[in-house]
């Protein structure tokens, strides 16, 4: 093995438009650790003309070795990990060389650039903290193993505005295409960001925005009907007050700690399939289907396992504390399986196949069955309940043990 060497650096310097914007990189410097292990410690100082705020700053880190082409430093660790730096000012990151050139590298002659442009990009997550109800960002992902992301902390994910296919594919849609399950194809647009709830909402999350209790528990919050989200009086009338909540509900005791400068709320069942989808039109989330290819058919009460699936959902079993299976490909957890998660819209039968834009759902109540959708599925349920296409609704004011609800928050309201 080769001893690692003293590290040179050399500064790169990335301007948006032109060089009357000024160097945005400087100071740069790299320390291997000593004794060595592999981890050199990347400091800069990033500075930019913009007087509009805090800007936030895409970094992209390269080496080179000798006289050699440069090559993109992959693995980093610390808060430029992801890229991402918010800011002007001192930065510091931490490169694992061992990781991206092999244990017997040579350093001698490494170089490290550092380059970065000033961005506009909006937080990948808010987070709402349950201490301080202060409103927080962060670029990097949440780690489902830190118990505070389910206990003290609730973390929602960015989903930008775009369209997409709703509804069951060709080989799933009959097998719940009858009545209010019909999961008719059509085309959504949704023209507004939000941010949708990572994991379901915790019953220790729960006790401390409801009651200002204490509870460690890390299962969803089940038990709990729509008005118990949003209220007996205004609450219900979703779409007609928008997100008008009772001050008494859940919704509403956390928009008051909060300050009310935050809309929270339940997703619509188009946002819900939106999210729940990541941009895919698999069965499942992504372009997930079950594992053997095949239809409805082979997917009944009988079946216990389907391994695509079993990696995604708690399904034929019981609940269990959130964060435990897959994420999906944005990030997002149990969105198949574990509990039924309550959305915004009145039942409607039949969608439709018309395209649509940001629809929220009948504006009154259908045949009289005054019933609220929801989505995901539940830990009890056979394996065709949880599929993303699938539509199911309930009485506003029932409760059961697999009801529970994840958040969004509504953007520019």
């Amino acid at each position: 093995m080769t001893t690692m060497k003293k590290l040179t650096a050399i500064l790169s310097v990335f301007v948006l438009a032109s060089a009357a914007m000024g160097q945005m990189v400087s100071n740069i410097s790299c320390v291997q650790r000593w004794p060595w292990n592999g981890l050199v410690d990347i400091e800069f100082t990033l500075a930019s003309e913009n007087n509009n705020g805090m800007p936030v700053f895409d970094l992209a880190y390269y080496g080179k070795i000798g006289d050699g082409t440069p090559f993109p430093i992959k693995t980093l660790l610390g808060e430029g990990a992801s890229r991402i730096a918010i800011g002007e000012g001192a930065h510091r990151v931490t490169w694992d060389a061992y990781a991206d050139c092999g244990a017997s590298v040579d350093a001698g002659n490494v170089k490290v650039a550092v380059v970065a442009r000033e961005s506009a990009m909006p937080p990948k997550y808010l987070i709402l903290d349950l201490q301080t109800y202060q409103i927080l960002e962060s670029w990097t992902d949440p780690s489902p193993s830190d118990n505070a992301t389910k206990q003290t902390q609730i973390w929602f994910r960015r989903i930008e505005p775009g369209t997409f296919t709703m509804g069951a594919s060709s080989d799933d849609r009959a097998y719940f295409n009858v009545g209010m399950n019909n999961e008719t194809v059509h085309e959504v647009t949704i023209t507004k960001p939000f941010y949708i709830s990572v994991y379901e909402t915790t019953e220790a999350q729960y006790a401390k925005i409801d009651s200002e209790t204490s509870d460690s528990s890390m299962l969803p919050k089940t038990g709990l009907d729509y008005t118990d989200i949003r209220g007996e009086n205004v609450g219900t009338n979703w779409p007609g007050l928008g997100h008008a909540v009772d001050s008494d509900s859940f919704l509403g005791k956390l928009r008051a700690k909060t300050g009310h400068e935050v809309v929270f709320d339940l997703p619509t069942e188009a946002q819900w399939e939106m999210a729940a989808r990541s941009k895919g039109d698999g069965t499942f989330y992504g372009d997930l289907h079950w594992t053997d290819g095949s239809s409805y058919a082979k997917v009944d009460g009988n079946v216990n396992q389907d391994t695509n699936l079993f990696r995604l959902a708690w399904y034929k079993s019981t609940i269990h504390e959130v964060g435990l299976k897959e994420p999906s490909s944005i990030g997002l957890y149990d969105v198949h399986g574990n509990v039924w998660e309550w959305c915004l819209d009145w039942t409607i039968d039949n969608l439709g196949t018309a395209p649509v834009t940001d629809p929220v759902g009948p504006l009154h109540q259908k045949n009289n069955s005054g019933q609220r959708m929801r989505r995901g599925g539940a830990a009890s349920n056979a394996p065709g309940e949880m599929r993303i296409a699938r539509r199911n609704a309930a009485s506003p004011t029932s409760t059961h043990a697999d009801y529970g609800f994840r958040m969004v928050i509504i953007v520019g309201e």
